[in-house]
């Protein structure tokens, strides 16, 4: 009788667990506390730092996507802006960048071992229509069970030549009276992630 008990209660709680909703792991980009900045050198020894106001993303069960708005590029100038809108990034066909990736379980599971660990993630970029894998070394900080940072160690270095951009980099320095802006870009960012609980 026991027996008999016993075998119906484990069928019982192995047809509940294989029939429960699986619970996924969905982190959310916290726009406020995420950061993007790139470096623009013109005259060879002149350089400024520029920003996106506005990053947003997620991280589902290892698929990466960020999209930054172009329209929340801030060089402190506001016809610069619109230059680099119209002749750089063509935002009226394009009006975002966006960077995906694939990231290993164990860069952003939190359910074990948090602290700080060093990663290079491989990103796929789009600017402009055109796509083009680099590398981004980063310091992932996993702050608690549904929160983790990911700053880089050092610039990602954009090639305005892969993205085909050249011709809007040489138009700009044409417009501004310049002699030379350099076409490789240094950016950096710090992102956030929060983790949303959610059930497929």
């Amino acid at each position: 009788m026991l027996k008999t008990l016993f075998s119906s209660s484990i069928m019982g709680l192995a047809f509940t667990l294989a029939s429960a909703p699986v619970l996924a792991q969905n982190w959310q980009l916290d726009s406020e506390n995420s950061s993007l900045h790139f470096v623009s050198v013109k005259n060879d020894h002149v350089a400024e730092v520029h920003r996106f106001t506005e990053i947003n993303g997620d991280l589902t069960d290892g698929k990466l996507t960020i999209n930054i708005p172009i329209s929340s590029l801030d060089t402190d100038i506001a016809i610069r802006n619109e230059r680099m809108h119209k002749h750089l990034f063509d935002s009226a066909e394009y009006p975002l960048v966006t960077a995906t990736a694939q990231i290993p379980d164990e860069l952003y599971d939190t359910s074990t071992t948090l602290g700080t660990l060093p990663a290079v993630v491989p990103l796929t970029v789009f600017i402009a229509g055109e796509a083009v894998d680099v590398d981004a070394v980063v310091q992932i900080n996993k702050l608690s069970s549904d929160r983790i940072v990911a700053t880089t160690s050092q610039p990602v270095l954009i090639s305005t030549r892969e993205f085909g951009l050249v011709e809007g980099v040489n138009q700009l320095r044409e417009i501004a009276g310049l002699d030379r802006i350099d076409y490789v870009v240094p950016v950096t960012f710090t992102v956030q992630f929060d983790l949303v609980p959610y059930r497929e």
